[in-house]
């Protein structure tokens, strides 16, 4: 009797965990992640995510590039400029972080070539803590301040990895 008694008491447990309310529970509330495709281009960029919800996440983003965006082109001089950026992401299928496609909204400005470019990003995440791996691909529009005659359609692919906590 005892045996079942403990066995009962844990597969109540098992199926506990596995349950809909477990589930909607975050596995990470934060993501620091880096661009792995940029630094091979010696570029470098760090990403902070903050999951706001279990179905979205708000990230702000710090680059110091070598190379114009969605291009081969470096600035002149071998010299480097600084980019800030925001997203907010959200979940289309499944709980964040762990789930197989988000879309977000977001903004990428390099004040120092005074562009601003509003993006949309489509992509997945996949969390094996504390490894943090995602896969985005991104579309905007770069706006050029000061001569509109420079605005120009960007895109590009990011395989960002980091930890998330």
């Amino acid at each position: 009797m005892k045996k079942r008694i403990i066995l009962f008491l844990t597969a109540i447990f098992l199926f506990t965990g596995l349950s809909s309310q477990a589930r909607s529970e975050m596995y990470v509330h934060f993501a620091l992640t880096t661009d792995i495709l940029e630094i091979i281009d010696e570029d470098y960029q760090a990403e902070f995510m903050h999951y706001i919800t279990a179905k979205s996440a708000f990230s702000v983003r710090l680059g110091y590039y070598r190379t114009i965006e969605d291009s081969d082109d470096t600035y002149g001089d071998n010299k480097r400029r600084w980019e800030l950026g925001g997203r907010w992401r959200y979940d289309l299928v499944d709980i964040m972080p762990n789930f197989l496609l988000f879309a977000g909204v977001g903004f990428d400005n390099r004040p120092q070539d005074v562009t601003v470019t509003p993006l949309a990003e489509l992509g997945s995440y996949f969390f094996l803590k504390p490894l943090f791996v995602m896969v985005v691909g991104f579309g905007g529009y770069e706006i050029d301040v000061n001569n509109t005659e420079n605005n120009r359609f960007v895109k590009g692919i990011e395989l960002r990895v980091g930890i998330g906590f």
